[in-house]
């Protein structure tokens, strides 16, 4: 049921790039070049193995990631094929966390595009090697010398340097050099020559080995002073020496074709068996036992427990809860028992698979440094530890990217399949929430762009025929006070039998921005029973909820309760409870109270000749430039405060003001004061909402 590899034998790589770039013919390209596959997919006509869905197959592009694997030379190698659009960066953070290299796809038409930049920084973080695969290099137009010199110029973390030489360009290309082989191999018609290096190309060829000679002897004196007094070098320690720059992040390697033609891509595979890393390249992993939270590792070599980490969830209609995960440490087999660090629940194992898309392979075990597939867990989710019940183990937890698009809904019919649907599909990518906002009376989206939002709208409708609207949603502001202030209320109430008596005397005070609230109980000689002073913190927490301006929470206050009075017989917690919640809606009135807005930490990378446009656009969305820095030698990052009211649709605003070309980030940063006009507005917005106390 499935051959068993070793670690050393097992190559995990991710296929990252700009979408349009050919991720995805190249994944099938892989495949068919290793016999796992009859025939090659087109994507017009929805046959490519990894965009399977249907929301893919409609929209002709990648939508989620998707696990293939090839057998090549008695190594196995997994490959995930990832979305291109910046919106589903939800699919690639978790890919490159269990992969140990990326395949890098520049298209060699359009050259480095803004998202192939910011995988490869992503790469960075994760320290990934990697190698870079220019597709499409059939192209009409197309200039290699300037194409290399600009890859090699912006890519110099880790520094870029070609292993093969293009033969032609465009129309009149006809084929490559292998620079560490010094063959060349010409296509003719369907099949490719293997031949000398025509002379016309011996300069370039001697110059680019050369480079790379130069490059890869940064990891062993001996090569250096050896390249250095000009000896010559065998193929073979060409090879190890580059094997060695690549693991130790000193090189990326650079390979050209055309996924379409089948051009480069023996040579592709070739590169990743030989050259790419095994999963030992990253050998422990640390981690705690849930427990105790005491820090431990696991070790991908050697006899230690089974440990594996869940990079991806998909629910489907028929096949239920589908795990994805990469066995870090052990193995697992048929029927062991498994425990979930984070619901800290057993759970048995009834089947195991591999995968080369929608298509799954039933195996009966896994070994460590693998990829598979486990059906119809119960509560297993993407970021999950899996792990051996006898010696239970939690990975730390990856830090996915924070939602940037923002969208309320209303569902005015099929209401709860929708949600139901939509909450199946946050468990699946956990860059896409759903959540009811009691503040603003809101059901809010929250995903990465516009592109995934009508995606998973358009397939709810589809799937529930629920009707959908869809707007801005509604700013969540606060409220805060600027002056101390004191109230007292009594509440007496004469109703037959008992009545209800409690008089509260209290002061408001001004807290430090994100200093919460605090209670000061300051009663002497018993003016109010302690018995009766949890009613009153009752009703002063009950009146933060609907502050005085725009009945938004009231935060960064304290409360301090110095008097009142009690009756005997009529007094209740109820009474104190509604006596403080009047008195203190009293006294914020009178202190000063003003909006709080939040405000976006955002970074934006853009083209250096966009930069100017975007920061005035920022500015002029009431945002502060916090600086900019290069993050290449064409993009630039600019790094700026902006109130979240003017960010709500900024992922459309940007679009517009690049041509798609720029992409940002951003996370919650602070709460500041809103004054003057837009204040006056919200609360004017604010004004048919009934305040806390109404109706006592």
């Amino acid at each position: 049921m499935g051959k068993t590899y070793s670690p050393e034998n097992i190559r995990n790589t991710v296929i990252i790039g700009h979408v349009g770039s050919g991720k995805t013919l190249i994944n099938d390209a892989l495949l068919f070049a290793s016999k796992s596959i009859d025939k090659k997919g087109e994507i017009d006509r929805g046959t490519t193995t990894s965009d399977y869905t249907e929301e893919e197959i409609a929209h002709k592009m990648s939508i989620h990631a998707s696990v293939s694997f090839v057998e090549h030379n008695d190594t196995k190698i997994n490959i995930i094929d990832t979305p291109g659009s910046g919106d589903f960066i939800g699919e690639v953070r978790p890919s490159l966390r269990v992969a140990e290299s990326a395949i890098v796809v520049v298209d060699a038409e359009f050259g480095i595009q803004i998202e192939t930049e910011k995988k490869w920084y992503m790469a960075n973080e994760f320290h990934r090697p990697r190698l870079i695969f220019v597709n499409k290099i059939d192209k009409d137009g197309i200039d290699f010398n300037s194409l290399i010199e600009k890859i090699e110029n912006n890519f110099k973390e880790p520094p870029v340097v070609p292993i093969q030489i293009p033969i032609g360009s465009g129309a009149n290309f006809k084929g490559l050099i292998d620079i560490i082989h010094h063959k060349a191999y010409i296509v003719e018609g369907n099949s490719i020559k293997e031949t000398e290096i025509p002379d016309e190309y011996q300069k370039v060829y001697r110059e680019t080995r050369d480079r790379l000679k130069e490059l890869i002897c940064e990891v062993d004196d001996t090569l250096t002073a050896r390249f250095l007094s000009g000896e010559h070098f065998l193929d073979e320690e060409i090879t190890d020496a580059l094997i060695k720059a690549i693991l130790q992040y000193r090189v990326v390697p650079m390979l050209f074709g055309s996924a379409l033609k089948d051009i480069g891509i023996a040579q592709l595979l070739d590169t990743i068996a030989k050259y790419m890393p095994s999963p030992s390249y990253v050998p422990e992993a640390i981690g705690t036992i849930p427990s105790t939270n005491e820090s431990t590792k696991r070790t991908i070599l050697g006899n230690d427990p089974f440990a594996a980490f869940v990079f991806k969830t998909s629910i489907d209609q028929y096949a239920g809860r589908i795990s994805f995960f990469k066995v870090r440490s052990g193995s697992i087999t048929t029927n062991d028992e498994i425990y979930n660090s984070r619901t800290g629940k057993k759970e048995k194992v009834s089947h195991i698979y591999t995968t080369r898309g929608k298509k799954q392979t039933e195996i009966d075990k896994i070994t460590a440094g693998d990829i598979g597939v486990l059906a119809k867990l119960t509560d297993t989710k993407t970021n999950d530890t899996i792990s051996d019940p006898k010696s239970p183990f939690a990975f730390e937890a990856l830090k996915l990217p924070q939602p940037i698009y923002f969208i309320a809904i209303k569902i005015n019919k099929n209401d709860d399949k929708a949600l139901e649907m939509l909450d199946k599909i946050a468990q699946e990518d956990q860059t896409f929430h759903v959540e009811y906002n009691s503040e603003t009376k809101e059901t809010i989206i929250k995903a990465m762009g516009e592109v995934q939002v009508n995606l998973i709208l358009e397939r709810v409708i589809l799937h529930t025929k629920a009707e959908i609207e869809k707007s801005v949603p509604t700013v969540a502001y606060r409220e805060t006070i600027r002056q101390k202030a004191q109230a007292q209320y009594k509440h007496k109430k004469q109703s037959g039998g008992h009545g209800q008596f409690g008089e509260v005397h209290l002061e408001v005070e001004p807290l430090p921005r994100d200093g919460g609230y605090e209670f000061i109980n300051d009663i002497f000689g018993g003016a109010i029973p302690k018995q009766y002073i949890p009613g009153v913190e009752k009703g002063v927490m009950e009146s933060m909820h609907r502050g005085p301006l725009a009945k938004f929470p009231v935060v960064d206050f304290k409360v301090r309760l110095y008097d009142g009075k009690y009756h005997d017989v009529d007094s209740s917690e109820l009474s104190f409870k509604i006596a403080g919640i009047m008195a203190t809606k009293e006294a914020l009135k009178q202190a000063n109270a003003v909006l709080l807005e939040p405000v976006m930490h955002v970074s934006v990378y853009v083209p250096e000749e966009h930069t100017g446009t975007i920061m005035n656009d920022l500015t002029g969305k009431r945002g502060k430039i916090l600086g900019i820095e290069p993050i290449s030698s064409t993009t630039q990052k600019i790094v700026a405060e902006v109130p979240l009211a003017d960010m709500l649709t900024y992922s459309i605003d940007l679009k517009a003001l690049t041509s798609g070309r720029a992409t940002f980030e951003m996370e919650h940063s602070h709460y500041q004061e809103l004054t003057g006009v837009l204040s006056e507005k919200v609360i004017e917005s604010r004004k048919d909402i009934p305040e806390i106390g109404d109706g006592h």
